[in-house]
């Protein structure tokens, strides 16, 4: 979804839309209160946001389950698999073929973790069909799931962007909000990406709050599966792009890395035309990507160094980590 620049101020569109986004926030509010209470018979960690558009969920989603496996738990998933039709019956990424049939992210925190991913519009019904055919699933991480207060939840995770925050703060489609921005007071955890808490109100009401970073690990080359070390790329120019909730995230690392970027920001879940793909192939630069964007490149590259993914993730912070064991011991 386009995020349009007047949601990021309190002028004369956002506050035609006011009304309307007063019954959004209302409504929002109603489900959370019905829902409150509610415990699954499996535990449901869910990290999701308050904003429409991406904020850096899928890094957090494969850093919290691998946290998980290493503290001896037996984690799985479930997804929405935005952009993509499923049936009456869920998609086990298991028997999927390629991205177009679950959803770019499931498809990366498949491909990432190896842990079972289970993906329909209904959460409820992918954890229960996850439960089915994977019952050594001890905990449950819904990757976004936020408002969907069907599904009962043990813990909640919210992820804020460092650079957008929370917009004006006002709920759809007066502005980017899909709950009101009272429920940072609710949940379990606020990380907020690339920034520090306190500059979006985070924490200040006790629950905790973290600013997170993602770090770039390395970069791997699409056409033999090599991987070389980033700095690499220092000096060189690139064609770099990125259809992830705030691209201009990602073209500020490799600035910080010493890259030159000609950037190409696309919509968040966006792929590459063919036309595209194939024009930036034969510039002679190297291309550069975030590995979400990797898995709906539709040319395959003829030469070592053309193609080249960046890969990273998130640190989550040791307490974090811990007080979410503590708490799924009980």
């Amino acid at each position: 979804m386009r995020y349009p620049a007047f949601w990021q101020r309190r002028g004369l569109l956002a506050r035609l839309f006011w009304p309307l986004g007063w019954l959004v926030c209302a409504e929002a509010a109603r489900r959370r209160r019905k829902a409150a209470g509610r415990q699954p018979e499996c535990p449901v960690i869910v990290v999701g946001n308050l904003t429409v558009g991406g904020t850096g969920k899928t890094p957090v989603v494969i850093a919290l389950v691998e946290a998980l496996r290493r503290a001896g738990h037996t984690p799985g998933v479930i997804s929405r698999g935005f952009g993509v039709k499923v049936g009456i019956e869920p998609v086990d990424l298991a028997e999927a073929v390629d991205p177009s049939s679950c959803g770019d992210e499931p498809w990366l925190i498949h491909q990432r973790t190896g842990a079972p991913v289970v993906v329909h519009p209904y959460r409820r019904e992918a954890a229960r069909q996850l439960k089915a055919r994977y019952p050594e699933v001890d905990v449950i991480v819904s990757d976004d799931g936020l408002q969907h207060h069907r599904l009962a939840r043990t813990i909640e995770w919210v992820v804020v962007d460092g650079h957008r925050g929370l917009g004006n703060g006002w709920c759809l489609p007066a502005g980017p909000l899909r709950e009101s921005p009272a429920v940072m007071d609710e949940v379990d955890a606020v990380l907020v990406n690339g920034a520090e808490p306190a500059r979006h109100g985070a924490g200040a009401h006790g629950v905790p709050a973290w600013r997170i970073d993602f770090r770039p690990q390395g970069l791997l080359d699409r056409f033999d599966q090599t991987e070389r070390p980033i700095t690499d790329l220092a000096g060189r120019e690139v064609i770099a792009l990125a259809g992830i909730g705030n691209p201009e995230r990602f073209f500020a690392m490799l600035e910080a890395e010493g890259v030159e970027v000609e950037a190409h920001p696309l919509d968040d879940h966006a792929a590459p035309t063919r036309t595209q793909a194939r024009a930036w192939l034969d510039d002679g630069r190297p291309v550069v990507m975030t590995e979400k964007d990797a898995v709906k490149w539709p040319e395959p590259p003829v030469c070592a160094g053309q193609l080249l993914v960046v890969r990273g993730g998130i640190d989550l912070p040791p307490a974090l980590i811990e007080a979410t064991l503590k708490r799924l011991e009980t």
